[in-house]
């Protein structure tokens, strides 16, 4: 067993996750920004189309009116599906700015979770290969990540058994609070619930003859928060990468050196006079 091997490869996988992490960060942002654009355009084409229809001379005019209110919808869904909000390749090009940050949005974020569920892999490896007992296996923490209603609860409890086990908490303290792995689940948690919800939404209105009309201004917002709590959500999930790697760098070469025996964590105490 090369400890120092095993420390390299949980390094470099960290700064993988780290880098992934910020470039979808920026393209993420990016995205945000471009679709607050997108939406003042098209208020600008709404007030367009209103003002056509009130310039519309009555007579004979009904079904030219009508043609100009087929256009006028407030919903996000007829603003997606006509590709106003998302326009085709063959419209934006390859050069555009909005394709661009498509692209690096979509190939960072399949880089964060393939090299994050590397180093998962990795760090429980390594605690194993120590000898220092964990609830979930390497196998059982990369599947909590892949498998659907388990994914909801498993990469939760690892990560906060990881964390507190890197760092030598006693096998009784495994699953002891850490506010960093709590803070980063719940953004994870809260925001593809709320991208769930207008997902629902959107194919409600487009599949069936049910349409939720809600101001175009308010689902940008809703959905840029959503955004915003994952992106954060990939912020503090290489936060506590980093952090980790840091903890299992310091204390596992202690243990290989003491033969296996964890070092005794002193957990801060208050003394009452």
């Amino acid at each position: 067993m090369n400890i120092e091997a095993m420390l390299r490869k949980l390094r470099a996988s960290s700064i993988a996750v780290t880098v992934f992490a910020s470039v979808f960060m920026l393209a993420g942002l990016a995205e945000i920004g471009l679709g607050g654009m997108a939406v003042k355009a098209e208020y600008a084409r709404i007030t367009e189309v209103e003002t056509e229809a009130q310039q519309a001379s009555p007579f004979g005019s009904f079904r030219r009116q009508s043609a100009i209110q087929s256009q006028y919808n407030h919903s996000s869904s007829a603003f997606i599906s006509q590709g106003r909000f998302i326009p085709s390749f063959r419209e934006r090009g390859w050069d555009n700015a909005t394709t661009i940050a498509g692209l690096a949005l979509l190939v960072s974020g399949l880089g964060l979770i393939l090299s994050g569920l590397f180093w998962v892999w990795r760090a429980h490896e390594n605690l194993a290969r120590l000898g220092i007992r964990t609830k979930y296996t390497a196998r059982m923490a990369v599947a909590g990540f892949l498998v659907p209603v388990a994914n909801l609860v498993l990469p939760f409890e690892t990560m906060r058994e990881l964390y507190n086990r890197s760092y030598c908490e006693p096998e009784e303290l495994a699953h002891a609070t850490v506010e960093n792995v709590t803070a980063w689940w719940t953004a994870v948690v809260v925001g593809l619930l709320i991208f769930s919800a207008m997902i629902f939404k959107f194919m409600l209105d487009v599949g069936t003859n049910l349409a939720i009309i809600t101001p175009l201004w308010m689902e940008y917002a809703i959905a840029s928060f959503a955004m915003l709590l994952l992106l954060g959500s990939a912020l503090l999930f290489a936060g506590l990468v980093r952090s980790i790697t840091k903890a299992q760098m310091v204390y596992l070469p202690q243990i290989m050196l003491s033969g296996g025996h964890e070092p005794v964590q002193q957990r801060p105490a208050v003394t009452l006079r």
